[in-house]
């Protein structure tokens, strides 16, 4: 594409045009190669305009910038890149045609509730996408992801990948800070779905109610045709209710749900649920673990119905999911991984463990640095009222000082049931070494990450894999 067509009817400013011609567009000046656009975004670590040299002497052959920089590279000046990324992005890729785009928004359930949804696509042979916290999935490649929702450049490139492949749907998670920093902006979804809405990310947003704002603008993004889903039990249903939205479905376990559900069994095999939509009833026998994940499965339940699939067919694709990684996932007996790093998911991970528990509830967790600090002593009066012993330790403590945090977590005990281990694979081995056969054991904060930062490094590092390490010792 040539660059003249790339920008054609943007407000911008222009130095040393050149009509070249554009192959790839990038933001990472590592990625770039002969025939590139570099666009220079400026972030809160990392500023792209200092990348420039690079970009260049890697075969960059035009910048968008929001500055003018020394080069003689032609250079396309916008009052903010990340503002016109999408716009870039989608004429560079193409619109989006053929395909069914399907948000998932919410503070907890989004990485669960996506792969539900996929499952049931998978099964309606939609031949779906993919695009979450785990991982992107286009047919049955699996490519790692760098973030819960890309920007907007990569997304793009995505869903094109996708179309290529004959998709006809793509889920996808759609983060707060996606939504704030406008890597969704220029998509179109026919469904949206919120799953719920509490304490998370306040070191970004500042309040709830920006984060609340910054969630819901996921709403503003539908097609004129689309479908607003939303957790009936939540409180914020109360906000949705009083958008001007044009197609809304609702699902939960109380009786003014129009998709409701019981939990008929909760057991360690999975859980069983009615669930009952207009004149029908239909029992979904699920493998997921935990009561809590019956929203998440009603929540695929109302997207199956709102794209027209027969209930046999979301019956079935619910049922074929087998698990999620790192989302109460089982690695031995009575031994699980959990990503749960809010107040409201720890909480709801040990009330759904405790009804299986026979012996004592043994969790570990910790909370990330250069984060919401205000949660850390909400999470360990959670810990602390709803364990029998928690083992306190850290979790991807980045800038901050390990034992600051811990203390912070420390402040919310109410009960002198915990003990401290800063380093996170002692603290999993010390838990191993004092579980008891009846005793259940649970690693929460990390899930299926398979890292940890630590100040300015990066290291290896799973929960799973350390469980099976010491395991293998006993």
């Amino acid at each position: 594409m040539r660059l003249s067509e790339l920008i054609s009817g943007m407000n911008c400013c222009v130095y040393n045009f050149k009509d070249v011609n554009i192959n790839s567009i990038e933001l990472d000046s590592r990625k770039v190669r002969p025939g590139c656009l570099f666009v220079a975004l400026k972030g809160n670590r990392f500023d792209g305009h200092n990348f420039i040299k690079q970009a260049e002497e890697s075969g960059a052959v035009a910048l968008a910038t929001q500055k003018k920089v020394d080069s003689v590279l032609p250079q396309i000046i916008f009052d903010d890149t990340r503002d016109v990324l999408g716009k870039i992005a989608r004429r560079f890729y193409g619109e989006i045609s053929g395909i069914k785009l399907i948000g998932v928004t919410g503070t907890n359930g989004k990485t669960t509730t996506t792969f539900i949804i996929h499952s049931i696509l998978k099964k309606a042979n939609y031949n779906p996408g993919l695009i979450g916290t785990i991982y992107y999935m286009n047919g049955k490649e699996k490519i790692k992801a760098e973030r819960t929702t890309p920007e907007s450049l990569e997304l793009f490139k995505l869903i094109n990948e996708f179309q290529n492949n004959k998709a006809k749907a793509v889920v996808m998670e759609v983060s707060s800070h996606a939504l704030q920093l406008k890597r969704v902006e220029e998509l179109n979804f026919y469904i949206g779905i919120f799953t719920n809405l509490s304490q998370d990310h306040l070191d970004f947003h500042k309040t709830m109610e920006e984060y609340k704002k910054a969630k819901l603008h996921l709403f503003d993004l539908l097609t004129d045709d689309g479908y607003a889903i939303y957790n009936q039990d939540d409180p914020v249903a109360e906000d949705i209710k009083g958008l001007d939205l044009k197609n809304l479905l609702n699902y939960g376990f109380r009786n003014e749900a129009m998709i409701r559900g019981e939990i008929k069994r909760d057991l360690l095999s999975g859980i069983s649920i009615e669930v009952f939509y207009r004149n029908k009833k239909i029992e979904v026998n699920s493998k997921l673990i935990g009561s809590f994940n019956g929203y998440n499965i009603l929540a695929g339940f109302a997207t199956g119905i709102a794209l027209g699939v027969d209930l046999k067919t979301i019956k079935e694709g619910i049922e074929e999911l087998d698990g999620v990684r790192g989302r109460m996932e089982k690695v031995a007996e009575n031994i699980f991984v959990d990503f749960a790093h809010t107040p409201e998911a720890l909480s709801n991970l040990l009330k759904s463990l405790r009804k299986y528990t026979i012996g004592r509830l043994i969790v570990i967790f910790g909370c990330g640095g250069d984060r919401d600090r205000d949660k850390r002593p909400k999470m360990g009066r959670v810990a602390s009222e709803n364990a029998d012993f928690v083992i306190v330790t850290s979790d991807n403590p980045r800038s901050e000082d390990p034992e600051k945090i811990i203390a912070d977590i420390i402040k919310g005990m109410t009960n002198k049931n915990y003990t401290m281990i800063q380093d996170r694979e002692e603290a999993i081995a010390y838990g191993i070494s004092i579980k008891k056969p009846d005793d259940i054991l649970v690693i929460a904060g990390k899930g299926h990450e398979e890292y940890q930062i630590l100040k300015d490094k990066v290291v290896s590092f799973d929960d799973a894999a350390v469980v099976r390490k010491y395991l293998r010792r006993q």
